[in-house]
């Protein structure tokens, strides 16, 4: 990736836009504890402003290349289903099976969608799904998992799949942790594993992303789908 490339990314994939924050805290943390581990002697003023600034930009750096990599559709109207790597003929489709690469390959085996170089008429080849600038799905016949960076465009990851009992669990959650209420870190730990624990909910946790302040006292919440924990992420109490 080139110095355009990061940096229209930075722009345009919006790295703040639905990250955690205490996994950006999490990465600051182990950068300036990589930094710091060398034994150097006390920084000066000068040298602590420069650590200061080197940890943020590699933090902002590392999420954004993780979002910009890796993403999830943000236009939901299409799938762009493609006859070569070249991007020559893409067909367009209604996702009415949700956004998933999958749902192309009807198409290539009706014959709708048809390139004797890729597979003979009538035979589904390896589909990939990329992630283009637009936010729009692209699936690609082929298996090869580079190909997406070699397009320019981002590795499709799929949504988490989230099932009734934890979106009530959200739900409940929503109303009850909230800076309004602001409830110590105890009580709203007791709170979540409480709600899990009625839903019949034993593969998920909580998880304090790090200690409340005098500044930020009040617990937030944070649903990791991927790792199926509820982090509790200290804010400011809004209201008296």
């Amino acid at each position: 990736m080139n110095e355009r490339d990061l940096f229209d990314a930075l722009r345009e994939a919006d790295p703040a836009a639905g990250i955690d924050p205490a996994e950006t805290a999490r990465i600051k943390t182990r950068i300036r504890a990589r930094v710091l581990a060398d034994g150097s002697p006390r920084p000066t003023s000068r040298r602590r402003m420069l650590l200061a600034v080197t940890v943020a930009v590699l933090a902002l750096a590392a999420v954004a290349a993780a979002v910009y990599l890796t993403r999830q559709p943000t236009q939901i109207s299409g799938i762009g289903c493609a006859a070569d790597l070249d991007l020559d003929a893409v067909h367009v489709i209604p996702p009415t099976g949700g956004l998933d690469p999958q749902q192309c390959a009807p198409l290539w085996a009706d014959g709708t969608i048809t390139n004797p170089d890729i597979a003979p008429a009538g035979e589904v080849p390896p589909l990939t799904g990329c992630v283009n600038d637009a936010g729009t799905l692209i699936v690609l016949p082929t298996d090869d998992q580079g190909i997406c960076e070699q397009l320019d465009m981002a590795v499709y990851t799929p949504a988490p799949k989230v099932t009734s009992s934890m979106v009530e669990v959200e739900n409940r959650l929503v109303e009850q942790i909230n800076p309004h209420v602001c409830p110590s870190f105890d009580q709203a730990r007791r709170i979540a594993e409480d709600a899990l624990t009625d839903a019949g909910i034993d593969d998920w946790t909580v998880a304090v992303s790090q200690p409340p302040t005098d500044q930020r006292p009040c617990p937030s919440l944070s649903f990791d789908h991927t790792t199926r924990r509820i982090l509790l992420v200290p804010i400011d109490r809004i209201g008296p």
